[in-house]
């Protein structure tokens, strides 16, 4: 197995925390892995045309699992602002010790288990203020009743029918509010969720430091 990370187990090791998914699970079964033979190579990344038809010549059957490690980007103005970070990035820096702390107002724009992954372990990492920003309602939250109950328990802040239309800097390009704009659940869209519709002058921000 030739692994770009520095540890095996891929989205379970670095996309979702240690609190929901203990690490030891992960490990048994990297185990029975390891046990059968297999060998895994860390840090060694097949990110060159060269490097792949190495694989293709050297052996018999070459099997891609990738996984999923690239954000969707918001395609707002501020995006590329100094303390914005996507989701599966977040996750990514915290699971593996590079990122130990936050700044004290977080907002989280989405509604799936990574935005809930990365509001609670923002309050773990240090943040005081939680926001998270998502477009439709509770019930079409992807993430789920449960998991939104327990970051509200933690004193997370939902904005439901909430979309964001600017990232908002300062001189140093430093994110300092997040514009958001209120919504109205309109027509089903082709998934059969009702689509959010922006509530034209219901502008507001959110003072954010990340």
């Amino acid at each position: 197995i030739y692994e770009a990370l520095p540890v095996a187990g891929g989205m379970l090791s670095v996309g979702i925390p240690p609190y929901r998914l203990p690490r030891a699970q992960i490990e048994a079964a990297i185990s029975l892995i390891t046990e059968l033979g297999a060998e895994i190579q860390f840090n060694r990344p097949i990110d060159t045309p060269d490097a792949f038809d190495t694989l293709l010549r050297d052996y018999d059957a070459v099997y891609i699992a990738t996984g999923a490690h690239k954000s969707q980007i918001l395609e707002i103005p501020g995006e590329d602002f100094m303390g914005v970070m996507h989701g599966v990035t977040f996750m990514k820096d915290t699971n593996l010790g590079m990122l130990k702390t936050v700044p004290e107002k977080v907002a989280v724009v989405g509604g799936g288990f990574t935005a809930i992954d990365c509001a609670r372990s923002s309050l773990r990492l240090g943040a005081q203020e939680v926001s998270v920003v998502y477009r439709r309602t509770l019930g079409e939250m992807p993430a789920g009743e449960m998991e939104v109950s327990m970051a509200e328990e933690e004193g997370i802040q939902m904005h439901y029918l909430t979309s964001p239309v600017k990232i908002i800097g300062g001189l140093d390009q430093k994110v300092t509010h997040l514009e958001c704009i209120k919504n109205k659940l309109g027509e089903p869209d082709e998934k059969g969720r009702r689509r959010p519709v922006p509530v034209q002058g219901s502008n507001f921000t959110i003072p954010v430091d990340m």
